[in-house]
């Protein structure tokens, strides 16, 4: 996959986390959305292994792009 911003050949991989959400605000005290809270990936704590998201980042601009479309969200 060509990068979007600098036009690199990116390096397919994986994310290694645990819990983890990306909404529109920050989250300092819990990871759980409220609500009235839009957000496009939320992961909740793994039961046996971290969650290993595929994904794909830029060895030049340090751009990492995630495919959101088959982890929990709400935009839609």
């Amino acid at each position: 996959m060509k990068c979007p911003f600098c036009n690199t050949e990116m390096l397919h991989g994986y994310l290694n986390c645990g819990t983890a959400i990306w909404s529109e605000r920050k989250h300092i005290i819990s990871t759980n959305p409220d609500s009235k809270e839009k957000y496009a990936l939320h992961l909740e704590v793994p039961m046996m292994s971290p969650h290993q998201i595929e994904s794909d980042c830029c060895p030049k601009c340090k751009k990492l792009i995630i495919d959101t479309s088959d982890y929990e969200n709400n935009l839609g």
